[in-house]
């Protein structure tokens, strides 16, 4: 069974893959010293099934873009499953050619993402019979990250902005009488009180955000491109009134299944 780790500044989601499927998906707080996280690991393996049947934790790929939490969680897979996890860096296999002027300062999770949305789109080759299209990866996080991948498979670079709940936590952090609302989305912009005011501006207004920089992004690279969105739930919402309905919720998980699946492979040859 592989273990995935994509961990953020927002938190770690941790997930066990057994086949072509996952079997358990859980999401935990940075704020943990490693023999915590080890023994939340633990527990969610139990929950994936490990220690009742004759699955083992016996494989780990490691996401993060928080250098010091890299090796807790590190320690923490080493205690709790007795394996070295395999961690994405330079020097990875990753099948995409990043055309950054720093290729170094990539986040991980962005790699990884873009990994993932390059199989869903040579999926989507697969049944039009058509030419490998552009990516557009919309992740939805503590930041907004926009990421383009041409048809050659060429990370370009991406646009990175505020988060939803980044946005509205600065609001309150910077307005004495904003509150803390639900980013719900709206019946109307022009909103009557103040928490659909702050639902208008955040939730409609990100989806112009997006819907403008796919359109730029696209035509940088010559047409039109594949949008595929993650993260949290209310980016759903965001990418669906922009008028994108591809969303992958744990995108990044899937590119470390598929790099993990690509270093079995090689392994073997």
């Amino acid at each position: 069974m592989l273990l995935a780790l994509d961990a953020r500044n927002s938190g770690i989601v941790a997930g066990f893959r057994d086949g072509d499927g996952w079997k358990s998906i859980v999401r935990l707080g940075v704020d943990r010293s490693a023999d915590e996280i080890g023994i939340l690991l633990e527990a969610a393996a139990a929950r994936a099934g490990v220690g009742t049947t004759t699955a083992s934790v016996d494989e780990a790929w490691l996401s993060c873009v928080v250098p010091a939490l890299t090796s807790r969680l590190v320690h923490a897979v080493r205690e709790a499953f007795g394996i070295d996890a395999s961690t994405v860096g330079p020097g990875t296999r990753t099948g995409l050619k990043i055309r950054t002027d720093n290729p170094s300062e990539l986040g991980s999770d962005i790699v990884c993402s873009c990994v993932a949305a390059r199989c869903v789109a040579a999926r989507e080759i697969t049944s039009r019979e058509a030419e490998s299209p552009a990516v557009i990866v919309v992740d939805f996080e503590a930041a907004l990250v926009v990421s383009a991948v041409n048809a050659d498979g060429e990370l370009l670079g991406v646009s990175i902005a505020p988060g939803l709940e980044t946005a509205a936590r600065s609001l309150r952090a910077s307005a004495a009488q904003i509150p803390e609302i639900r980013l719900d989305v709206p019946r109307r912009a022009i909103g009557k009180n103040t928490a659909q005011s702050l639902q208008s501006g955040i939730v409609l207004g990100y989806g112009g955000l997006v819907s403008r920089l796919v359109e730029l992004m696209s035509a940088e690279m010559g047409g039109s491109a594949l949008v595929i969105g993650t993260g949290d739930e209310t980016g759903r919402t965001v990418l669906e009134s922009a008028g994108y309905d591809r969303f992958v919720p744990n995108l990044a998980l899937d590119g470390l299944s598929i790099l993990a699946e690509r270093d079995r492979i090689s392994a073997k040859r």
